[in-house]
């Protein structure tokens, strides 16, 4: 059994590995924003869809690379992903126009759609099923560690060696991943001679299997809910947010990123909470999801409503703790929709509502961009477009939007336990 869970752990560590450069990448522009709008001449706009590229591509790539994960397996798809992301993120770093990074970026979102769903796939194939939340929970709050060098770690060495160079050194650090995934990961225990986890495999083919999840009502608040909680937090945390706090506040980037770094901290602390909350309430997410979507809302309407969207500097860390607390719950979805679903079937169920993250993130960050070049007054400091407080005021009502849409999707979900 020792050398079983060395076994398995291996596997799971190098994925997790891959999954922090995932939440790495998906953030990073965001500490970066105004450096590469200067050496690029970048719209809002143009800044938004440079984003949204990721984004993008990994949406389009959830259900092709759920069925590659169900039918080639996690090694190979893994390992070609982290290669294509390492490639991407070099020539991100040496983009000198904006079709290039719209390229570079689009290639590191294909090559990182990859890792999340084969991550779910190795905790159905060698864990105990009763672990899947924790576990799920333990991959969050490692990714997020991700997101938070994305803040306050990710500003300073990009004012250090320059954000090219950042993105370099990324990308020759996801090399060294690739090869790690190549060399540890198996994808199932059979493979080292273990007895499978699995009780049962389902008799019905991958098109089945995807029609099957496409067809089941249930599947589809899960995409709804990911889509509006994690899509609107992940415009904040990947993009706007600095800008907003050195537009708005008058700080500095760096002193933005630390504000902003509680948003990631508030992941980091959920996420081991979560799955151990769901095994104490015996499966009863919506219970958990009625909650944080709620707070979400309510955090988001005294920022915009109470304070026009410039509360006391001060209020900012917890608002921003708070509201990490609450989306890191998302990742309960991912147990729904494979309790709801054919066991069989799991990558897909997952991939398919994976999409509703990136669908929900490209659209609040594009969104976001074109109100506030609407408003823009034409100020440009430093090569930057410097946008206003009201104009920021009326952008964040999407997130309340998204918010609301969050209560709605989670009154739709039906309860692991039944």
């Amino acid at each position: 059994m020792k050398k079983y869970n060395i076994h398995r752990f291996s596997i799971w560590g190098i994925l997790v590995l891959a999954f922090v450069t995932v939440f790495f990448h998906r953030l990073s522009i965001g500490a970066v924003a105004d450096d590469i709008s200067r050496d690029l001449s970048l719209s809002g706009k143009a800044l938004g869809n440079l984003t949204s590229m990721n984004f993008y591509a990994y949406a389009l790539m959830q259900i092709p690379v759920g069925l590659m994960v169900d039918t080639i397996g996690v090694r190979k798809i893994c390992t070609i992903g982290t290669l294509i992301s390492a490639i991407g993120s070099i020539l991100f770093g040496l983009s000198d126009t904006l079709i290039l990074a719209y390229i570079s970026r689009f290639m590191v979102g294909i090559g990182t759609s990859v890792i999340i769903v084969s991550i779910l796939k190795i905790q159905t194939r060698w864990f105990n099923p009763k672990k899947y939340s924790t576990l799920s929970g333990l991959t969050s709050f490692f990714g997020n560690m991700g997101a938070f060098m994305a803040t306050v770690p990710l500003t300073y060495l990009a004012v250090s060696i320059g954000w090219r160079n950042t993105f370099f050194s990324l990308g020759f650090i996801s090399l060294i991943i690739a090869l790690g995934i190549f060399l540890i990961v198996k994808d199932t225990p059979e493979e080292l001679g273990y007895e499978s986890v699995l009780k049962s495999k389902s008799n019905r083919n991958i098109k089945e299997g995807f029609f099957s999840v496409v067809k089941n009502k249930y599947t589809w608040p899960n995409f709804m809910l990911i889509g509006s909680l994690v899509g609107s937090t992940t415009a904040i945390l990947g993009l706007w947010g600095i800008p907003y706090m050195v537009h708005v506040y008058g700080i500095s980037k760096q002193q933005a990123s630390g504000y902003l770094s509680f948003l990631s901290i508030g992941f980091i602390v959920g996420a081991p909470m979560v799955g151990k909350l769901s095994e104490v309430l015996k499966g009863e997410i919506k219970k958990i999801l009625y909650t944080t979507t709620t707070l979400f809302t309510l955090v988001w309407i005294y920022i915009v409503f109470i304070f026009d969207s410039k509360p006391p500097i001060r209020h900012l860390p917890i608002l921003f703790f708070i509201i990490g607390l609450c989306v890191i719950t998302h990742i309960l979805v991912f147990t729904n929709v494979k309790e709801v679903n054919d066991i069989e079937f799991s990558a897909i169920a997952s991939s398919i509502v994976n999409v509703g993250e990136f669908v929900g993130s490209s659209l609040v960050s594009l969104g976001i961009g074109i109100i506030l070049d609407k408003g823009w007054s034409g100020k440009i400091i430093n090569g930057a477009r410097i946008y206003n407080l009201k104009d920021y005021n009326k952008a964040f009502i999407i997130i309340i939007i998204m918010g609301l849409i969050s209560i709605i999707s989670t009154y739709s979900l039906r309860d692991s336990k039944n």
